[in-house]
């Protein structure tokens, strides 16, 4: 029994290391046909490269996009500049001036903007003082009129205040900007209308005149009433 036992292991021993010996051999023609067929690849890229240059890719820049940044510039030609009692004007040389506003107006419109200036011109002590964008006169620093002219129509601006008022602000040293009041000047009434405020103008002037007259004859006298 023994010895058949031991026959039994060596057959089985025998045929383990058989087959261990076929799968060690499968494995090797596995890795053998790995390597021929790795080779004969590489084969037939040399035998390309040698029929076909072989131009291998250039490596990929960086596209730059240059930004051309334009800066518009605009340029203001000032071709006068004019300085009456405080106030700077300009002129633009790519504006109308106002002269040549007023020789693009119909002879309707000249003739009643000459109306006007004619009568602001009858004032006594008016001084007219004119640029490319207005014309204005004035007694002292008192408006009387002035007169522009807007996309080919007249206006008339004019500084009416209250006497009352204004004596008040005078006296209490108030500073006070006050916005002007501005009249189309359309027909025959509307110049009616600029004359009667040139008029108002004139009679606010000489209100404050007298005021004043009257303010320095009360200083005078309280001062004499002091001496005595």
């Amino acid at each position: 029994m023994e010895i058949l036992f031991m026959v039994f292991m060596v057959f089985v021993s025998v045929m383990c290391l058989f087959s261990a010996l076929v799968v060690l051999r499968d494995i090797v023609k596995e890795i053998a046909e790995s390597k021929r067929q790795a080779k004969a690849q590489t084969v037939q890229v040399v035998e390309k490269c040698v029929e076909t240059p072989c131009v291998l890719p250039e490596p990929t820049k960086p596209v730059v996009e240059e930004v051309k940044e334009e800066t518009a510039l605009e340029e203001v030609a000032v071709t006068s500049v004019e300085e009456k009692e405080g106030n700077i004007s300009f002129s633009a040389n790519n504006k109308q001036t106002l002269d040549e506003k007023y020789a693009s107006l119909s002879q309707k419109d000249k003739s009643r903007y000459n109306e006007i200036v004619e009568y602001a011109k009858k004032v006594e002590g008016n001084r007219c003082f004119k640029n490319d964008r207005y014309e204005e006169y004035k007694v002292g620093k008192n408006r009387l009129v002035r007169m522009l002219i807007k996309r080919g129509v007249i206006i008339c601006e004019f500084i009416l205040q209250n006497s009352d008022f204004k004596n008040y602000v005078n006296e209490n040293k108030i500073s006070v900007k006050q916005s002007a009041t501005s009249l189309k000047i359309l027909d025959s009434a509307s110049v009616a209308v600029a004359k009667n405020s040139i008029d108002i103008a004139v009679n606010a002037i000489n209100e404050e005149k007298e005021y004043k007259k009257q303010l320095a004859r009360e200083k005078r006298r309280a001062k004499n009433q002091n001496k005595a």
